[in-house]
């Protein structure tokens, strides 16, 4: 453990599978004391079982984050459990992809309440607690697609691009509080929740297309987040990191 986190209070929306768990390990292994946010209670009881299994602290908290009352009372049984909020991670997101004729009124509720509200919401609910501390690290889960056009993807690229901008936005209206606000774009990186809309032929072309060669790992987000939360990163903020292998500016 290199510590790097030690004696913070961070929450990670959508914390129990994929990046977000990834992020809530790395981050529990640096010292951090971590609020497991997932919409499923077995899923964050089983990350915090096996958190503390390995030596961490973490606590399981279970809300939608698109309805802003669960979001405000799940940080406010984080600070009971572990007090003031110092890191924030915005990773939760429900997407489907096709064509933007076939969008119906709920999927396109569901995704703007969860991928897009859900960060205003989290925001809205720690800020107080990292004003007080006199500063902090908000992380907002964004992609490639915030800058790239996307056949398929009106919807996941219309979100993303409304998080880099609350990113942008959010930087600015809080960095005088010694707040910093900064966002990931991950590449292809094969998740549970990816493979429920991405193909094995549809990943296959991504991984010819990346210059490195290779799919994204969990890990390589979670080394991203950690670097993004500690003091390693403090004169950072407003920006989006690509952590993507090289996809998103190759021409191939």
């Amino acid at each position: 453990m290199a510590e790097r986190l030690k004696g913070r209070v961070a929450l990670v929306t959508g914390g129990g599978r994929g990046i977000g768990r990834a992020i809530c390990d790395a981050f529990a292994r640096e010292g951090a004391r971590v609020g497991v946010l997932d919409i499923k209670r077995e899923v964050a009881d089983q990350a915090v079982a096996e958190i503390r299994e390995a030596g961490g602290d973490a606590v399981a908290i279970v809300a939608n984050v698109g309805k802003r009352a669960e979001v405000f009372a799940a940080a406010e049984a984080l600070r009971a459990a572990y007090g003031p909020i110092d890191i924030l991670v915005n990773n939760a997101m429900w997407n489907r992809y096709g064509p933007l004729e076939e969008a119906t009124e709920e999927m396109v509720s569901r995704m703007i309440d969860v991928g897009f509200k859900g960060v205003i919401w989290a925001i809205q609910a720690i800020a107080p607690d990292m004003r007080e501390k006199g500063g902090g690290s908000i992380i907002n889960i964004g992609s490639p697609s915030a800058v790239l056009a996307m056949a398929n993807g009106v919807m996941y690229c219309g979100v993303k691009a409304g998080v880099l901008g609350v990113t942008r936005a959010s930087a600015a209206e809080f960095g005088p509080s010694g707040i910093r606000v900064n966002a990931i774009a991950p590449g292809p990186t094969a998740t549970e929740g990816a493979n429920l809309v991405v193909s094995e032929a549809a990943w296959e072309r991504r991984r010819a297309r990346t210059p490195l060669g290779r799919l994204g790992t969990v890990a390589d987000i979670a080394n991203a987040a950690v670097f993004l939360a500690s003091d390693e990163s403090s004169f950072v903020t407003g920006d989006m990191m690509f952590v993507d292998g090289g996809i998103t500016y190759a021409f191939s």
